[in-house]
């Protein structure tokens, strides 16, 4: 009888355990098996991601010393996600680097799509980076989004498929676009004259624009995993 007891007890401590692994998500990554997917997503995007990606992506892979700079910065964000204790907080360690990456690659963004030119990019580049030498500070963006850019694509693909979280994909697409609309007045505001009255609209928009951004990370920071695929004809 002791020993059946015994029995039931371990099996019950064990069915435990497996309870708390399986909600807590897909096993937590280490920092190798991060970035060997991140490579692997790369290189999967200079094949078959959107012709932008591919570009992107083959720039990278094609240019041996912009690739090894690349690969440090990513090991260095991976790093950040790699080193949470279990994998929940490790899921919103990455959905935080994509938000950062988001952020990161926005100016350049916003100089592409406005093509500015003469002293409203003159201002823009100084407000962001000082006046220190103007072309150096533009090739330094222009690297920085392509980097940023290639990491994002890395970070929404392990999100997508080995984190297995409904934050990324379309709702992350969704975080970038208001914080590209957010980012897009906030340079607006900076270039057009404080004495203007648009620019007294644009600057009493702001804050509720910043104020969205905010709640809609918070949203996406709290989010569940998305349902495992063996859960769903319980449902």
């Amino acid at each position: 009888m002791a020993a059946s007891t015994a029995r039931q007890t371990i099996a019950d401590t064990f069915t435990r355990l497996l309870r708390l692994n399986l909600a807590d998500g897909p096993p937590r990554l280490s920092q190798e098996q991060l970035m060997a997917e991140s490579e692997a997503q790369l290189a999967q995007a200079s094949r078959t991601g959107s012709p932008y990606e591919r570009q992107v992506a083959s720039q990278l892979l094609a240019h041996p010393s912009d690739y090894r700079r690349w690969e440090s910065e990513h090991a260095r964000l991976m790093s950040s996600v790699a080193n949470t204790p279990r994998t929940a907080p490790q899921v919103r360690a990455l959905l935080s680097t994509a938000f950062a990456l988001v952020h990161r690659k926005a100016l350049f963004e916003y100089l592409r799509e406005h093509a500015l030119r003469g002293n409203a990019r003159r201002m823009l580049i100084a407000h962001f980076h000082g006046f220190n030498s103007y072309s150096q500070a533009v090739v330094a963006e222009h690297g920085n989004y392509l980097r940023s850019f290639a990491s994002l694509i890395c970070a929404e693909g392990l999100g997508t498929t080995v984190l297995a979280h409904q934050a990324f994909g379309e709702p992350l697409r969704a975080y970038e676009q208001l914080y590209a609309e957010y980012f897009r007045n906030y340079c607006h505001s900076v270039l057009v004259p404080a004495t203007s009255l648009e620019d007294d609209t644009v600057s009493a928009l702001l804050p509720y624009l910043k104020q969205d951004v905010l709640e809609v990370r918070t949203r996406l920071l709290t989010m569940p995993p998305a349902p495992q695929r063996g859960n769903r004809a319980a449902r």
